[in-house]
C-alpha cells in the first residue's frame, strides 16, 4: 500500500525534520520526476546533495551494451546500484588498498588487497530493471519504484530513528553500520543485510559533500512504510523527546561554550 503524504508530514513533524527525504528509484526519468540533472563525469553521486536539497533528481543511466562501460559516473557507484554489469576490475582491490596496479593512488582502506576483494565480492550487486537508478525527493506517486529512502539527520535524529526502527521488534540488531561506500549503503548493502536499517553517509570520500553534522539513516521501502505506522503514544510524543529539540533550538552549541 502506497504511504499518505499525511503520514509523512506527521513523522516528519515529530522528528522537526528539514532536510528532504532522497529516495533511490528504479525506474525511467519522466516528467514525474523532473527537475532531472545527469550524472557527469566521474562525479560522486552526494556531491549532487545541494541539489537534492533544491527538489533536483540524479539521473544515473547504464550503457546501452552491456559489455560497454557507462558514460557517466563513479565506477563503484555504477556497479554498487546496478548500472554497471561487466563485473568488478582486478585492479580495484589494489585501489582500496596499496594502489600497485590501476589508476590513481592507493587509498589505505583495507590491510590487503586480498580482503579488499572479499569485500567487493561479498555482496550481490542489486539489478537496475529499468536500466536507470534515480536519486531524488520522495514522491509518493511513484511508490512502486522507491528502494529505499533515506534520511539527512545530525546525530539526535538519528538516536531517535535507531530507536523507531527498532520499536516493533524485541531484537535489539535492528541497525546495521557496515563498512561500504556512500552509494553502496543506499541499496547494495540494504539489500544485504536482510532489510535492516542502516545507518548511512559514512564513506570517507563522501564526508565533503554533506554538513559535517549530517549523516544518513537509510532504509527499504517496506520499513519506511512500517516507520510511518509509529502510533501517539510513542516515544516521539513525549516531552522528553520535545524537550531535547526545544534545548537544541534554543542554546544549540552555546551550551557548550564556556
Amino acid at each position: 500500500m502506497t504511504p499518505t503524504s499525511k503520514a509523512v508530514t506527521r513523522l516528519r513533524e515529530a522528528l522537526r525534520l528539514e532536510t528532504p527525504l532522497l529516495a533511490l528509484y528504479d525506474a525511467t526519468p519522466t516528467e514525474e520526476f523532473e527537475p532531472l540533472v545527469r550524472l557527469r563525469g566521474s562525479s560522486c553521486c552526494f556531491s549532487y546533495y545541494t541539489r537534492w536539497l533544491r527538489g533536483e533528481t540524479l539521473v544515473a543511466a547504464k550503457a546501452a551494451d552491456p559489455d560497454d562501460k557507462p558514460r557517466h559516473g563513479c565506477p563503484a557507484a555504477l556497479r554498487f546500484l546496478g548500472l554497471d554489469e561487466r563485473g568488478t576490475p582486478d585492479w580495484m582491490a589494489n585501489k582500496l588498498t596499496d594502489g600497485e596496479e590501476g589508476p590513481g593512488r592507493g587509498e589505505g582502506l583495507k590491510a590487503s588487497p586480498e580482503l579488499a576483494k572479499d569485500f567487493l565480492d561479498g555482496a550481490e550487486t542489486p539489478s537496475s530493471e529499468s536500466g536507470f537508478v534515480l536519486l531524488g525527493p520522495l514522491r509518493l506517486e511513484r511508490w512502486d519504484a522507491v528502494r529505499s529512502v533515506t534520511f539527512f539527520v545530525d546525530p539526535d535524529r538519528l538516536s531517535a530513528l535507531i530507536t523507531l526502527a527498532s520499536y516493533w521488534s524485541s531484537d535489539a540488531d535492528q541497525i546495521g553500520a557496515p563498512f561500504s561506500s556512500g552509494c553502496g549503503l543506499l541499496w547494495r548493502d540494504l539489500e544485504a543485510s536482510g532489510d535492516k536499517a542502516l545507518i548511512a553517509c559514512t564513506d570517507l570520500a563522501m564526508r565533503k559533500y554533506l554538513p559535517p553534522q549530517i549523516l544518513g539513516f537509510t532504509v527499504s521501502a517496506s520499513r519506511f512504510a512500517q516507520l510511518l505506522e509509529v502510533p501517539d503514544d510513542s516515544f516521539l510524543r513525549k516531552s522528553w523527546w520535545k524537550q531535547l529539540l526545544d534545548y537544541r533550538a534554543k542554546y544549540g552549541d552555546a551550551a557548550f561554550v564556556d
